[in-house]
């Protein structure tokens, strides 16, 4: 029978423990902080129940000795109130919990039960090994899938030409990681990386951000500033999601995948840059062409060296080398120190779908390392998780909701400003022709 030791806490609080827990559990008892410690230095029990108000010495220094002396032993703490920085201090110790003394004792047990089965998970289970091709830099491509071994062989086929390179795969599924490796193998990697996200870009301001500007060219161009183009020359630009570039930028683009040549905004001279060109996307660029989106001869263009990246609900047999990786790094950056999971964890992970994909899985983990109170990931951590993130609405569903509010929004503004643009604008605090674009785009009348 499992030993758990009482220590402090009011007679009938004991008493109360000690009669409920009888059956299950050797209940020990111990009304000061000095008995206690003795009593655990002699039988070391798995679980120490632990009165943060103790008559001889604070909770918080009874933590220490137990977590110096027998760190194996899981520690709750309990009190008649709970303050803020006894409750973080404690947690932040390492306290497996921090409860009242009026809790629910079938709570409480649960509780229990699972920090027990957790120590015996402990011992039983070998930590993962450190990945040989660990990276702390985050940009490592992991797997070993058919899927996987084709998208290292076609990084080494380009490896030593600086062509373009286009990448196809949903979001989360590792495009800007593959980028990166693109780059570290080619033969521009001594010089930068630029990352564009064109979702973000200004269409006002888009030639300016990837050309550059020269003084008095424009209101508020006060002095003469470099392009992206131009702080990529010598290295790569990565144009992720190309798909929302500006049509207007879609044809300046191919000019320079043709020729490699540009002209800042206001200037007569004509610019090179050799920087090599790594484009994204999670859409289908050929439906965007049909849409009127996308230039026909740009996707030609950029469609003759692409790679797919598959979601990861079609390379599952990766998932276990995933995880191995991710909780790697996630202890390097979190300073944690989670390095078990258990058997029946890696195979409800292994049979998610995962429609946020590898980033999904990573920010899963990262929620079981950070906020999980266990050493090792259990079951029953990966089901809570994964049963908030799927009373979620599909992602699809997502951006449609987003997007169809958006719409209203701004039919709403123009319905107010009685259809002037330059006042529904200022009501929605974006610029005039941003407006227009998006009156185009969702096809509302004016």
């Amino acid at each position: 029978m499992r030993k758990v030791l009482i220590m402090g806490g009011s007679p009938s609080f004991q008493g109360r423990l000690t009669y409920f827990f009888n059956d299950r559990y050797e209940v020990m008892t111990a009304g000061s902080g000095q008995e206690g410690m003795t009593m655990l230095r002699a039988c070391k029990p798995p679980m120490v129940l632990l009165d943060a108000h103790l008559p001889d010495i604070t909770g918080i220094e009874i933590l220490k000795l137990i977590l110096k002396e027998l760190p194996q032993s899981k520690t709750i703490l309990f009190s008649t109130h709970q303050d803020m920085n006894t409750t973080i201090q404690a947690i932040k110790l390492g306290a497996y919990d921090y409860v009242l003394e009026d809790t629910d004792l079938e709570e409480l047990d649960r509780k229990i039960q699972k920090a027990i089965r957790v120590q015996k998970l402990n011992e039983k289970i070998p930590p993962l090994t450190k990945p040989e091709s660990f990276s702390s830099s985050g940009y490592t491509l992991i797997g070993q899938s058919r899927a996987m071994r084709d998208i290292y062989k076609f990084i080494g086929l380009i490896s030593n030409t600086t062509a373009s390179v286009g990448i196809r795969g949903e979001t989360g599924t590792g495009k800007k990681q593959l980028a990166h490796v693109i780059h570290e193998n080619s033969p521009h990697n001594d010089g930068p990386l630029v990352t564009v996200d064109c979702t973000t870009i200004v269409e006002t301001l888009s030639e300016s951000t990837l050309y550059g500007h020269e003084k008095g060219s424009f209101t508020g161009a006060t002095e003469s500033q470099r392009g992206l183009f131009e702080v990529a020359a010598g290295g790569t630009i990565f144009l992720d999601e190309i798909a929302d570039l500006p049509l207007s930028m879609q044809g300046k683009l191919l000019r320079f995948l043709q020729d490699k040549e540009y002209h800042r905004i206001g200037g007569t001279s004509q610019k090179k840059s050799n920087a090599r060109i790594v484009v994204a996307t999670n859409r289908d660029l050929y439906q965007a062409v049909a849409q009127g989106k996308f230039r026909k001869d740009l996707y030609y263009r950029l469609k003759v060296l692409t790679v797919y990246i598959p979601p990861l609900r079609e390379r599952r047999e990766d998932i276990p080398l995933l995880i191995q990786h991710f909780l790697y790094k996630i202890n390097l950056d979190h300073q944690t120190r989670v390095l078990k999971i258990e058997d029946r964890a890696i195979q409800l992970l292994v049979e998610y779908d995962w429609p946020g994909n590898v980033r999904e899985l990573e920010n899963l983990l990262t929620l079981a390392c950070v906020l999980g109170k266990e050493e090792v990931i259990l079951e029953e951590t990966v089901k809570e998780i994964l049963g908030h993130s799927q009373r979620l609405p599909p992602d699809h569903q997502i951006v449609s909701s987003l997007v169809e509010a958006e719409a209203e929004i701004i039919r709403r503004a123009l319905e107010k400003a009685k259809g002037n643009l330059t006042q529904a604008a200022k009501l929605l605090k974006i610029s005039r022709p941003t407006l227009r674009t998006k009156i185009e785009k969702y096809k509302l009348a004016i």
